[in-house]
């Protein structure tokens, strides 16, 4: 992790925006996954550590989205990790768990696994790890075609991680997605480059998921 001084170019922007009660937005989009599901019915994984997989190679490619908040002021990291909902086995209520990243998708998503059975033996909203700034929490709502969302925040400036949020595939192999991050690190132009890479992932498993 790394302190951003007065030199870093979005330092007026990262003021501009902390300055607002609100300096929240948030942006749905769809994206094709078809070949993902192929690869996942191939290798017997679950969609949903594939599709995070995806985002979180994406993300961790593209400096704004490790861009945080520590001690009130605005840091950089050099990787970031996963939280995601999940619904232990035999109840009814999501649970939070945490996964390290890994740029292995094989790695990654035994520690998704590994996280999964953790919580089965012991649920919790507050997992160990959860409450650090070096996340992307994740969700999916699997029965529905998601058009925009917004998450429960607390301060802007304790809490600024980014909320992932995947929704129905449909027929075709398009799913929607809604992102929900602070405008103090994070513009159109780096949604953008945050895309473009996520589409060259999802186009091209093989090439990523090794």
């Amino acid at each position: 992790m790394k302190f951003l001084d007065a030199s870093w170019e979005r330092n007026e922007h990262f003021s501009f925006f902390q300055s607002r009660k609100n300096p929240c937005f948030s942006v749905s989009f769809s994206v094709n996954v078809a070949k993902v599901y192929a690869f996942k019915m191939q290798h017997g994984y679950r969609l949903t550590d594939c599709l995070y997989f995806a985002a979180m190679l994406a993300a961790n490619r593209v400096n704004s989205f490790r861009q945080r908040i520590v001690d009130l002021r605005p840091v950089e990291f050099e990787s970031i990790d996963a939280a995601f909902t999940y619904i232990p086995k035999g109840r009814t209520l999501h649970c939070n768990c945490v996964a390290k990243f890994d740029a292995k998708f094989s790695v990654f998503s035994s520690n998704i696994s590994a996280a999964r059975a953790l919580a089965d033996q012991n649920p919790t909203l507050c997992p160990e790890g959860g409450a650090a700034q070096s996340l992307i929490y994740f969700s999916c709502v699997p029965d529905i075609p998601i058009l925009s969302a917004t998450n429960p925040w607390g301060d802007p400036w304790v809490d600024s991680v980014p909320r992932f949020l995947f929704g129905k595939m449909d027929d075709s192999g398009n799913t929607t997605m809604a992102i929900e991050a602070l405008h103090s690190f994070i513009d159109g132009v780096h949604l953008t480059e945050f895309y473009k890479l996520l589409t060259q992932i999802t186009e091209s498993p093989q090439q990523y998921f090794c």
